[in-house]
Formats: C-alpha cells, sequence, structure tokens
C-alpha cells in the first residue's frame, strides 16, 4: 500500500517536472532532455518497485559531470540558454534525492521557477495558457506529495486549483495595474549578442536583402495619427553604408550626430506616428525619412541623420515620432567625408568605370547623368527578382552587363558605383519601404520582407534619395513586394497569407498578438499612467501607488479571507434530510437521537417508549439503512427513495 502511494505521488510530480520542461526542450543541447526524461522515468520506476535512492558519491558525481557539460555546451552558465539547461539539468538530479515530503515539495517548487522562465524566451499570446496549465499540474502535484494520507481524488484535486486559480486573479490584475512599472518590459531580457538575429545587418552585399525578401516575420508595427502616407513615402530610414570594398557596403562606427534639426527641410508632408520595434540585437532605430522628433530618451542622430539608440535594442518597445518626407537629407558634411563618398576600390569593377565615363560624357551636368542612369534601368533588359544568381569578385559588373537580375540591394549598389565613378558622391540606405494595414486592430505591419535597400546622392549641397528599383520596378514602390514579385522564392507562408480566408485569419490573430505586447508585454509607465488616466486617476506618484497597491490587495485579502472563514452550509444528501425529518417528528413525542445512538438502536429505544408506532419506525428505519448503508445493493433506486419520502411525510405522532 505505501509503495502504491509513493508511486502516484511521483506519478504526479513527474507529470508536472516534464510539463514545465517541455518548452524547453527545443532550445537546450539535446542531451539535456534526454537526461530530464531519463531520470524522471528512472525515478518513477523506483517509486513502484521501491527501489533505493543513489549515494552521496554518486549524486555528488552526477552534479558535477552535469555542471561540467554545461560549460562544455555552452561555455557558461549564465544566459537565457545556458542558464535553463543548468536548471533542468539540477531539477532533474534533484528528483534522485526525494525521499521526504520535503524533497518533493522542494521538486514542486522548482516548477514553478522552471516555468517562468519560459517567459524569458517565449511571450506570445499562448504563453498565458500554458503557464494556466503548468501552474495547475504544479499545484496538484504540491497538494499530493505534501499529503499524510491517500492520495486526493483527481476530480477533487483539479477543483481545488481551480479554485486557488480563481482567487488569485483579482490579486493579478491589481498587482499589474497598480504596482509602479519600471522602464521596459517587466519580462524582457537582452538579445544575447551571439545568437543570430532576423532584420537588417551592419553591412550590406549582394544577396543579403534578398534572403529578409523571403522572411515574413514582423519588424515593426506603426500606428499614424491622422494622415497615412501613400506608399511611395514610405520609406523607413535604417543603417546607412558608405564605404564600399568593391563587393560590400558598411558605415562607419556611430558616433555624436547633428543634433540641431532646423536644418532640415519642413517642406515636405509630415507624419505623426507610433513605432513598436521587435528586438534586432543592434542600436539603429525605424523612423520615417525624416524624423523630427521622437520621444525615445536614449535615442538621437547619429551619423548620416540615421537615428541611434545608446543601446543595442534588446527588447519590443514602443516610441512616438514625428517626421517630414521630402526625399531631402540636408548637406553639412566635410569635404573629407565628401571625398570618402567618391572613393572606389582600384582594380574592381572596371566596366562600371568605363560604363560610366562614356555616360558622362553625354550628359551636362549631375542631374543629367543620374538620369541617364536610371533611364538605362527602366529601358534595358533588367530584372527584378528574389532569387538572383550568385556573383563574384567583381559583383556590380557581372550584375551590370551579364546576369542583369537582382533586388534592390543590387541596384543599389550599381546605381551608388555609377555615381561615384562619375565622381558624384554617393552612399547606400538601407530600410524597409512598404506597410501593410491591418483593419483589424487599425494598425500598419512591416515586415522583413519590406526590406529594402536605396541610394542618397550628393546634389546641390544635399543628399537627394535616388531609388533605382522604381526604374526596374514600379510596382514595387506603389504596391509592395507581393505585387512585384512572382511566387517564384516566397515562403509558403507568405503565400498563404495572399488567399482570402489564411490572409483574415492571419490579420485576425496579428491583432490579438498586438494587443497582447502593447497592453502586457510593452505595460511600462507611459502605458500605466494613460490607463490610470482613463480610470480617473492622473499623474499618480510612485508613493500614491505603492498606497493604492498595498490597500487594493489588503482590502482584497480580507475580504477573501471573511469568505473563506465563513461556516459554509452543509452539503447534505436527500435520504438524510429525509431521515432528519423524520428525527425531528418523533422527537415530539419521544427525544431527539443521543449522539451515541445508531438508527437501529434509536429506533428499538422509539418503540419501547411508544408501541404504538412501533410498524411506522421499523419501516421507516429499514428504508434509511437499505439506502444509507447499502444493506440491499439498492442506494440509488428511486422508488425506495420515494417510498422513504412517502412514509415520512405520513409520520405526524
Amino acid at each position: 500500500m505505501h509503495l502504491r502511494q509513493e508511486f502516484w505521488r511521483m506519478a504526479w510530480l513527474i507529470s508536472a517536472v516534464l510539463v514545465v520542461a517541455l518548452p524547453h526542450f527545443q532550445y537546450v543541447a539535446p542531451w539535456v532532455a534526454v537526461l530530464v526524461i531519463a531520470i524522471a522515468v528512472w525515478r518513477l520506476a523506483a517509486a513502484e518497485r521501491g527501489w533505493p535512492m543513489p549515494r552521496t558519491a554518486l549524486r555528488v558525481t552526477a552534479v558535477f559531470l552535469g555542471y561540467s557539460g554545461i560549460m562544455w555546451s555552452y561555455h557558461r552558465v549564465s544566459g537565457v540558454e545556458a542558464g535553463s539547461a543548468l536548471l533542468l539539468v539540477m531539477l532533474a538530479f534533484k528528483l534522485m534525492e526525494t525521499r521526504s515530503r520535503r524533497d518533493r515539495a522542494l521538486v514542486a517548487i522548482i516548477c514553478f521557477v522552471l516555468m517562468f522562465a519560459t517567459f524569458l524566451r517565449e511571450q506570445t499570446i499562448w504563453s498565458p495558457a500554458y503557464l494556466l496549465v503548468g501552474i495547475t499540474l504544479s499545484v496538484c502535484a504540491l497538494m499530493q506529495v505534501g499529503r499524510f494520507q491517500t492520495r486526493m481524488p483527481v476530480m477533487v484535486a483539479g477543483k481545488t486549483t481551480l479554485k486557488l486559480v480563481v482567487q488569485a486573479l483579482p490579486l493579478m490584475a491589481m498587482l499589474f495595474v497598480l504596482f509602479p512599472r519600471v522602464p521596459g518590459p517587466f519580462w524582457a531580457m537582452p538579445v544575447d549578442s551571439g545568437t543570430a538575429q532576423t532584420g537588417l545587418g551592419d553591412s550590406v552585399s549582394p544577396g543579403d536583402i534578398t534572403e529578409l525578401g523571403r522572411s515574413d516575420a514582423i519588424a515593426f508595427r506603426v500606428r499614424f495619427d491622422g494622415t497615412v502616407p501613400e506608399p511611395a513615402e514610405r520609406y523607413w530610414r535604417g543603417p546607412v553604408f558608405g564605404y564600399f570594398n568593391g563587393r560590400s557596403w558598411s558605415g562607419r562606427i556611430p558616433g555624436p550626430g547633428p543634433e540641431d534639426t532646423s536644418v532640415l527641410r519642413k517642406d515636405g508632408s509630415s507624419y505623426s506616428y507610433e513605432i513598436t520595434m521587435e528586438p534586432h540585437g543592434r542600436r539603429w532605430l525605424l523612423a520615417l525619412e525624416t524624423p523630427l522628433s521622437w520621444d525615445q530618451k536614449d535615442a538621437s542622430y547619429g551619423p548620416d541623420w540615421q537615428l541611434i539608440s545608446r543601446k543595442p535594442v534588446g527588447e519590443r518597445f514602443a516610441y512616438r515620432a514625428r517626421s517630414v518626407v521630402n526625399g531631402t537629407i540636408p548637406g553639412n558634411d566635410s569635404q573629407r567625408y565628401l571625398q570618402a563618398m567618391r572613393h572606389l576600390p582600384a582594380n574592381v569593377n572596371p566596366r562600371t568605370r568605363m560604363l560610366a565615363r562614356q555616360l558622362r560624357g553625354s550628359s551636362r551636368d549631375d542631374v543629367t547623368y543620374l538620369r541617364s542612369v536610371l533611364n538605362m534601368f527602366r529601358e534595358q533588359e533588367f530584372y527584378y527578382t528574389l532569387t538572383p544568381p550568385r556573383l563574384d569578385d567583381s559583383p556590380v559588373d557581372e550584375f551590370l552587363f551579364e546576369t542583369r537580375e537582382g533586388f534592390c540591394e543590387h541596384y543599389a549598389s550599381a546605381f551608388a558605383t555609377l555615381a561615384r565613378a562619375a565622381g558624384i558622391p554617393s552612399r547606400v540606405v538601407t530600410g524597409y519601404l512598404g506597410a501593410e494595414r491591418n483593419p483589424v486592430g487599425d494598425y500598419w505591419v512591416v515586415r522583413q520582407s519590406d526590406a529594402h535597400a536605396w541610394t542618397e546622392v550628393w546634389i546641390d549641397g544635399d543628399w537627394r534619395r535616388y531609388d533605382p528599383t522604381a526604374a526596374v520596378s514600379p510596382a514595387r514602390i506603389e504596391g509592395g513586394l507581393d505585387f512585384a514579385i512572382p511566387d517564384a522564392g516566397r515562403s509558403p507562408v507568405t503565400l498563404l497569407r495572399r488567399s482570402a480566408l489564411f490572409g483574415q485569419l492571419a490579420l485576425n490573430m496579428d491583432a490579438v498578438n498586438a494587443a497582447w505586447d502593447r497592453w502586457v508585454l510593452s505595460f511600462g509607465p507611459d502605458t500605466q499612467m494613460a490607463l490610470l488616466a482613463r480610470l480617473g486617476i492622473s499623474k499618480p506618484s510612485m508613493r500614491d501607488l505603492m498606497i493604492a497597491t498595498l490597500i487594493s490587495c489588503g482590502l482584497f485579502l480580507a475580504a477573501l479571507s471573511w469568505m473563506l472563514t465563513r461556516r459554509q452550509p452543509e452539503h447534505v444528501d436527500a435520504v438524510l434530510r429525509l431521515y432528519r425529518l423524520y428525527c425531528r417528528r418523533l422527537a415530539r413525542s419521544f427525544r431527539v437521537p443521543l449522539h451515541s445512538e445508531g438508527p437501529t438502536d434509536y429506533a428499538s429505544a422509539a418503540v419501547a417508549a411508544r408501541p404504538d408506532l412501533g410498524s411506522d419506525i421499523h419501516s421507516i428505519t429499514n428504508l434509511y439503512l437499505q439506502l444509507r448503508y447499502e444493506i440491499t445493493g439498492k442506494t440509488d433506486d428511486p422508488r425506495l427513495l420515494a417510498e422513504l419520502r412517502r412514509r415520512i411525510r405520513a409520520f405526524r405522532p
């Protein structure tokens, strides 16, 4: 019997361990998952067969080997991946010494830590569902392993756990809304710089943005205040690259940029908006070209008028900005910098240099020359594609004179190279072009497939935007990538998103995820103040919030304690209720049953005192005993219950 109880306790505990460990298995080294499952299976078998726990020496050796394995696999024990793996390994080894109730309870408590550790990596809308399942199973396991008596029935354990969770929900909501928030999402973790990130990089080569064109991942979301820019105005300015080695473009080291925005031309269209950035692990921020103001405190202009953060973007966050769109960036650069923007490496792309000399000879000025380059892209057989051929040592020459197939970075690089070959300063700008409206949430989505590259050229003392992609594929500018590129090379998810049914479903799901991100994951000080203002609480201090939190939680806990300590009405089944009615009626001419008297003894005493009631007393008592104590095996016979009810109603001594 003892082994049976031990087996069921460990079955509950190991079920909780495996459920909360499962989300981590896809991120940790395979041997960690195998180790956890193997030890869990062994511990369950040991509980069933009564095997002894391993000796201390063996457990210490296992801990040393496990720690060494973590160091060998991750070269550290800190960080989300290494820390999760270490927690899994130590939890598995803890199962090897679960001899007492305290040991088992400790394993159940570690399950809570492991479960919440998942939120450091996974914060999607499905996370609360996992949280509810994990909490329910862990609480059930904690109740089962901590009992001295036999195990609790499954339905009773589930009902008790559900009741505890429901009681905790109001307290959770009050703490979420009222507790003073710190800047940044509570569950945010810095992006591991050693992990590859999706998005624009610190340089651009032929094929880099092409790979992003196949990605359906979201780069950021935008909410416009009022007027929405036209498709041809949705240039989201990102990293600017001015140094060219013949194949790839890279930027200068970020440093102090211009602080005076008064030099920006404000004669273009102006737009105000809010951007919710996805983490990408680098310092650049996105803004509609060109930002005039923003509310991100640690952001400023870097060189080349790109918006730069003081630290890498390692968490999802939102910021507001206002931009003017006119395709012009002020030119206050030094002659040394402008000369660097004319530089081309020697002995690379010679045919491109020769073409530039030919076009330059027939052009009267810089603008006419650049227009002739755009006409070449527009009129000759150049193709815009997501599957361009691979280019070798002289990529611009090969692209212009051989393959003539490329994505936006191929055309931007070729255009900038031709401009420099003609002595015109130029640089490549990367970012995003376009946005897809989500009518469900009334916001716009910019995906990694919207990544784009264009060129800025020095004309008449200003940097002017030139986008050669517009000459080759105007549909890319006006309608986006879906209108410009055929299905070849696109991801299956992208193709499904084009269908009416799947597309609408995807928009609905993204709207739910956006609301989750905005009101839960990104619930910081600004969002908290905005929500409290809607509730009629304007600009409370941290002291006010702490007092409100303590008072609200105290009142709730007092009310909950009063409800739980009240005397609950006793649950009485129909048979017992009828028998008590019979005893009350018999007490009018005899007495109430004694505490030590059973139904048979009470009936005998009553018949001795009132022989005239003997027939009724015996018949009622016999019916009650049959229904209550399984004398005839007919405890659920409705005919016996109806007969008992009829006789007691007629019994009035």
